[in-house]
């Protein structure tokens, strides 16, 4: 009998099962010499397989197969695999199990119960037994993998039984082997189980259908993080700005090359850096929070806010921030917490606390929007910490936060390849609500090197203000300020 059709287990749905053989030797004594050492030789040919797989004597193994030997496999929902004669059996054992074994540590065990000959003749025999595969990969380990029945048929041929088909039929799926290449459908052949099969399939690989005119418009295509809007929006948050200078030289060691440090006359060899510390109760990419660690610096004339360290609490902030405007974010623990006036903040990562900072909120110093043609004036320190637009005649529904990144993704196609993309971004955020004065003010950093907050050192506090509102960003409002690769993708 050859096997052309995928034959599930009876039980696993699909089409029924290969019959099983009729016994019509079941509970007939034979007193024929002959027939009895015949019998005794097809049991041991059954058994020996068995044995010698689990054994790697993979010649002696062979060797119990005829050289136009049908091998059929069947799992369930993987399918039939048909092969005919010794070449393409031996492809398939050394896929399926010569290869895979020589760097197994695992015990594998085939074994038989109820050997059972359901026909034998002079020259041919069918055998059926069950089968039971385990595996041992430790002492104190023992997994079943399937179990299942081996069918056979065999031949009498010079004056050795040999397996001239072997029918695998295994209740359980298994793990699939690669599918042989190279050879005729007359000596190899993979029929899937029908039940598998989806409605409208076709074979053979299906090209994909997500383009950039169908793509959303940030990753992953399937579920994206975030969606890109024209105008990003923060609602009803709480910012806690304290500013501080540290040595210009621990400054710039943050800064790109083609920006300076912003010097203070008052404070020579010092340099300004302003902490954000924000909770956003609602934004475009929902509620979280944020630490900012910001450097004022000077750009052609203009001033920024550089950015070397920023950190968040969600994946979506975390990603929109990095690719779109460049900004270094990270995942951390921000932590907090008003009682009455004063405001309590921590930043921990990976376990520990990387800072802290206590402040007390006392009198309103200014609130948006801001007047029409009187400009707005503050004490000291905050004339140098919030610069303020000069009034235009029309009231101004906020103030800007001009900020600057490094956008960097890497490159590949090498050991050592240039940047994808390098370039200097500079975004104006824009703020407005209520903006508060703060006094009593402690700012601590403690040392780690994976967030190097401790190297730009407190070395005086200037300042710390409370806002109280809103604050947006237009994607119009964020611009490369400089492309740092040449046309050929290399560093300036």
């Amino acid at each position: 009998m050859t096997s052309d059709n995928f034959i599930p287990h009876k039980n696993v749905p699909g089409p029924k099962r290969e019959p099983t053989e009729k016994a019509d030797n079941s509970g007939r004594v034979n007193t024929d010499t002959q027939f009895v050492a015949d019998r005794q030789a097809i049991v041991n040919t059954i058994t020996a397989y068995s044995f010698l797989i689990d054994e790697g004597r993979w010649e002696d193994w062979f060797a119990l197969f005829s050289d136009d030997i049908e091998f059929v496999n069947t799992t369930p929902d993987l399918g039939t695999v048909v092969s005919r004669g010794k070449k393409a059996f031996r492809q398939i054992a050394e896929d399926r199990y010569i290869i895979p074994g020589k760097t197994s540590i695992a015990v594998r065990r085939h074994t038989m119960g109820n050997v059972h000959v359901v026909e034998q003749t002079a020259t041919t025999a069918k055998v059926r037994t069950y089968m039971l595969i385990s595996n041992v990969p430790a002492a104190d380990k023992l997994q079943l993998l399937t179990t299942g029945t081996y069918n056979a048929n065999l031949e009498k041929r010079g004056g050795r039984w040999v397996i001239t088909r072997w029918y695998i039929e295994a209740d359980a799926p298994l793990a699939p082997s690669k599918l042989p290449e190279g050879f005729s459908k007359s000596e190899f052949k993979w029929i899937p189980d029908p039940s598998t099969k989806l409605k409208d399939a076709v074979d053979g690989p299906v090209k994909g259908t997500v383009s950039l005119k169908n793509h959303p418009s940030t990753m992953p295509a399937s579920s994206p993080l975030y969606s890109a809007v024209s105008v990003n929006k923060w609602t009803d948050s709480d910012f806690v700005l304290v500013d501080y200078v540290t040595d210009a030289k621990s400054a710039a060691a943050f800064l790109p090359e083609q920006v300076t440090t912003f010097s203070i006359p008052e404070l020579p060899g010092y340099a300004p850096v302003k902490q954000v510390w924000a909770h956003y109760r609602d934004s475009t990419f929902g509620p979280y929070d944020e630490l900012i660690v910001s450097i004022p610096c000077l750009y052609k004339g203009q001033m920024y806010l550089y950015v070397p360290l920023i950190y968040v609490t969600t994946d979506r902030a975390l990603c929109s921030g990095r690719e779109v405007g460049g900004w270094p974010k990270k995942l951390g623990a921000i932590k907090i917490e008003q009682f009455g006036s004063e405001f309590r903040v921590a930043f921990s990562r990976g376990g520990g606390q990387l800072a802290s900072l206590s402040t007390k909120v006392g009198r309103k110093l200014f609130s948006t929007p801001l007047p029409a043609n009187a400009p707005v004036t503050l004490p000291f320190p905050y004339h140098m910490t919030l610069p303020l637009p000069a009034p235009t005649g029309k009231p101004q529904e906020s103030f800007p936060f001009p900020t600057m990144t490094l956008r960097l993704f890497p490159g590949v196609g090498s050991d050592r390849p240039q940047p994808a993309l390098a370039e200097l971004i500079g975004a104006e955020w824009r703020m407005a609500g209520e903006v508060y004065g703060c006094s009593d003010s402690t700012a601590e950093y403690y040392p780690s090197d994976d967030d190097p907050f401790y190297k730009l050192p407190i070395i005086r506090l200037l300042g710390s203000a409370y806002i109280r509102g809103d604050m947006t960003l237009a994607l119009r409002d964020i611009k490369v300020l400089e492309n740092l690769l040449d046309g050929k993708g290399n560093r300036r």
